[in-house]
């Protein structure tokens, strides 16, 4: 595996000169925006690109193979990052660089490498061998140009990516959303599906996550789909493995668009997550599917009516 993925932005991603904001930025929430917008604004002023220093898998998950789940992909933390104001984000390989000494990580890579000029970072933040830089560090070699931004608080605690995790896992998107600053949402390309849902009379686009990537407590949620071309559909989804109508355990997502109906095979579509109704179930019968599927609705239809 090649250590860093350069992925340029904009046509200033060549600069000779680079602010960088350093993060894991999994999940890309209010705490992390305050770091990026920062790190635009001393851009600005310096005149110099703005770099985003990322991570292919979030470092905390490398302790854990078991647990390497991401909130968001790299394309939607690209997306993300373009949409912020970046010119230029870096995904490095952990492992390539952990057992660097932070001064090495300091002169080699971000100055040497990247034209550092000014970092930015969260007040959490550790680096090289051992967590053992820290933003004094950065400080000893960018003075002032070294910004550590203060945590964004959320119900008496810091918000992290580990909170807004456990809350997605268990369920409480609404809450997770408080702390994002928007919904939790998963955008993939819709596919060809076994069928069930046309036959019954709700057709759904279907689409499969990657392993590491995290979904939501298996169940039914209101959601809001964005299509390709933009628009916002009122969907309810169904997280989980289907068992009623398949026992071969993919885990996929398929949603149902309320009051339209597109062929959107083969294109991406974002799933924005606003309110658990139920658990996953195993139905007795079709009939039984259906009736609980039309219940979905009208639940999903009072949290649209709440949120207007």
């Amino acid at each position: 595996t090649a250590p860093f993925e350069f992925k340029p932005l904009t046509v200033r991603a060549a600069m000779d000169k680079a602010v960088i904001a350093l993060g894991s930025f999994d999940g890309l929430h209010l705490g992390h925006k305050a770091i990026i917008d920062t790190a635009f604004t001393l851009a600005e002023r310096l005149n110099a690109s703005l770099c985003i220093f990322s991570f292919t898998l979030p470092p905390a998950s490398y302790a854990n193979p078991e647990r390497r789940i991401s909130l968001n992909s790299t394309n939607e933390r690209l997306c993300r990052f373009g949409a912020m104001g970046a010119d230029l984000a870096i995904f490095a390989d952990f492992f390539a660089i952990k057992d660097m000494s932070p001064e090495d990580f300091v002169e080699k890579m971000l100055v040497g490498r990247f034209n550092a000029i000014a970092t930015v970072c969260g007040f959490n933040f550790c680096f090289g061998k051992d967590r053992q830089g820290t933003p004094e560090t950065l400080r000893r070699y960018f003075g002032e140009n070294a910004v550590c931004v203060d945590a964004v608080m959320h119900g008496g605690a810091p918000i992290s990516s580990s909170r807004i995790r456990a809350l997605i896992e268990d369920g409480r998107v609404d809450e997770a959303a408080k702390m994002l600053g928007a919904p939790y949402s998963i955008t993939l390309p819709v596919s060809t599906g076994r069928g069930d849902g046309r036959k019954l009379g709700f057709p759904t686009l279907n689409q499969i996550p990657s392993e590491n990537r995290l979904i939501p407590k298996f169940g039914v949620y209101a959601t809001r789909a964005v299509l390709p071309d933009g628009k916002r559909v009122n969907s309810i989804t169904d997280c989980g493995t289907a068992p009623t109508l398949d026992s071969r355990g993919q885990v996929r997502v398929e949603t149902h668009l309320l009051d339209t109906s597109e062929s959107l095979y083969g294109k991406n579509v974002k799933v924005e997550f606003l309110r658990y109704l139920r658990g996953e179930k195993v139905f007795p019968n079709v009939d039984e599917l259906v009736r609980q599927v039309s219940t979905d609705i009208e639940a999903a239809r009072a949290v649209f009516a709440e949120n207007n």
